[in-house]
């Protein structure tokens, strides 16, 4: 039988065997279809079977590697697995309801993405924020949407993509209203992202979620702040839609670039309140 392969490690055989196993099922589907073939049935299923099986496998592990991944990711940026707390592979199982090996390779993956970090005859920690990446990647936004709310200002028949980002505002103030941070930077992250569908960059989303990670691991403790101006952020948002509605791109590039650079007008405010969770401090 062929060995389980590791779909992160090795996603174009996973792939590859998922098309395989596409294209056995059509072959066995014809087959049947021939009354005169069946006798031939159980020699091919003695060679597909495993084929099948292996490829089921695959697909589960892979599933639930994502799922542990995602889940993890999730805690961490939410802080419920907080910047140098002690983390253990079972404990996480029994928080995730999850077996060890998705979870196994999902702290793989994390330590990779530099969340995680494992001292020798110590443990597993959850790294602290690193304020120079979150700048950086804050930066690299900037100055990429910038040019995104610059090209949705131009176009023409986007009003269902314009309601949408009118929704996400619409629970933002009600988030707001019951200090639901956790909802509030959801529909935050959902009113940038309308943004970036309406000028066909899904793809540039979801690549900046791949460096993000700092950027918004700091967002999320500054929305823990009460006393953050978390209605100064909903207008910001109004002055870009807003913007982009009445086609003035010049207003839409400025009013985003003062929303996202906000963050930093506070950064004293979140590191005085969480000096622990960060490295690189300013001296």
């Amino acid at each position: 039988m062929i060995s389980p392969l590791n779909p992160e490690s090795d996603i174009s055989v996973f792939l590859l065997q998922k098309l395989v196993y596409h294209f056995l099922e059509t072959v066995v589907k014809n087959i049947l279809k021939k009354r005169h073939y069946f006798r031939r049935i159980p020699l091919l299923f003695d060679f597909i079977a495993p084929l099948l099986y292996n490829y089921r496998m695959n697909e589960l592990n892979f599933n639930l590697q994502n799922q542990a991944y995602k889940q993890i990711t999730g805690k961490i940026l939410r802080n419920e697995y907080r910047p140098g707390q002690k983390i253990s592979q079972k404990n996480i199982e029994i928080d995730l309801q999850l077996g060890r090996t998705p979870v196994r390779e999902a702290l793989l993956r994390l330590r990779r993405d530099g969340l995680i970090y494992s001292i020798p005859q110590s443990g597993t920690y959850v790294t602290k924020i690193d304020l120079d990446a979150a700048i950086n990647a804050r930066f690299i936004r900037e100055n990429l949407e910038a040019k995104i709310v610059s090209e949705a200002a131009a176009l023409e028949n986007n009003n269902l993509l314009l309601n949408q980002a009118r929704d996400a505002i619409e629970l933002q103030e009600q988030y707001a209203a019951k200090a639901e941070y956790h909802n509030f930077f959801n529909a935050d992250e959902e009113f940038h992202k309308t943004f970036y569908l309406m000028t066909n960059h899904a793809q540039v989303w979801d690549w900046l979620q791949t460096i993000n990670i700092q950027f918004n691991r700091f967002r999320w403790l500054r929305l823990a702040i009460s006393d953050l101006p978390w209605n100064t952020l909903i207008e910001q948002h109004k002055e870009i839609l807003s913007a982009v509605e009445n086609h003035d791109g010049e207003q839409a590039v400025t009013a985003a670039a003062k929303h996202l650079h906000l963050m930093f007008d506070e950064e004293m405010a979140v590191l005085q309140a969480f000096p622990e969770y960060f490295d690189n401090l300013p001296e």
